[in-house]
């Protein structure tokens, strides 16, 4: 599978969030977007989960256009997570959890198959959630829904997983499990994963390639060890940092702002 975007524009009104964004994913990658506050990174996801409807510009995936799929068969390819969900729907979070089957059913015939309840169990184990079946979305943590929240878009099955800010209200152990496990399943699955964060230290540490957002525009793209510079990150963030190599893997440390403020 791969993704190939061209020239995508987006304006929100008068403003333009996407400058003739381009880019390439192929199937096995996890892929960070980084880049500062208001860089377009959440537009670029929601654009690719066609949430966002671009002005200029397409989106393909293996050679046709994202707007020539049906919405069962987006459904199947694409899971978009939005922890913006709320907590107030009347649902468990198994009830929940079974309705990223939807796509896989044939509605005049719906039934949940023993296959579903499995996969539901299974991803639920992963991902240390099987206690919280029981629970009613709006007693959960904002950690656990956030958890709940992943475990769906896996439970899904899609090729595509867009992730926006996946380990946001996550303490560090589960922030690393996360991302372990969204690494692992985009590799066996040879699914493509997408994520849009702000910690530079977990995507200099989970990432195979990087895209360096700033103003709406695509700065850089490329593997951790070619987007990984100071220079070019101080010149995005402002920021001094400091690069490590530890045991053959790149580790971004955020030091202190070029221009600090004064009380």
């Amino acid at each position: 599978m791969k993704i190939v975007i061209k020239g995508l524009e987006v304006w929100y009104d008068s403003i333009q969030a996407l400058r003739d964004a381009s880019l390439e994913i192929n199937e096995g990658e996890l892929t960070f977007i980084i880049g500062p506050n208001g860089a377009g990174k959440s537009t670029l996801l929601k654009t690719i989960a066609l949430i966002i409807k671009p002005k200029v510009g397409v989106i393909y995936i293996d050679g046709k256009a994202l707007s020539k799929f049906s919405l069962k068969e987006l459904s199947k390819i694409l899971a978009y997570v939005d922890y913006q969900i709320s907590k107030s729907l009347p649902s468990t979070v198994f009830e929940f959890l079974l309705t990223a089957r939807y796509p896989h059913q044939n509605m005049l015939t719906f039934s949940m198959s023993q296959e579903d309840l499995e996969i539901v169990d299974k991803i639920s184990k992963q991902l240390n959630i099987s206690h919280l079946l029981d629970r009613k979305l709006d007693q959960l943590s904002s950690g656990e829904l956030q958890r709940v929240l992943i475990a769906r878009a896996f439970i899904q099955g899609s090729k595509v997983l867009l992730l926006d800010e996946p380990s946001a209200f996550l303490d560090l152990k589960y922030k690393l499990e996360i991302l372990d496990l969204v690494k692992k399943f985009t590799k066996i699955n040879r699914s493509i994963c997408i994520i849009a964060i702000h910690d530079l230290y977990l995507a200099s540490l989970y990432a195979d390639k990087v895209v360096i957002m700033s103003n709406g525009e695509i700065v850089a793209v490329g593997r951790p060890r070619e987007i990984f510079r100071e220079d070019l990150l101080e010149k995005v963030y402002g920021v001094k940092t400091h690069i490590l190599d530890i045991n053959g893997r790149i580790a971004v440390i955020p030091l202190e702002p070029l221009n600090k403020m004064e009380l």
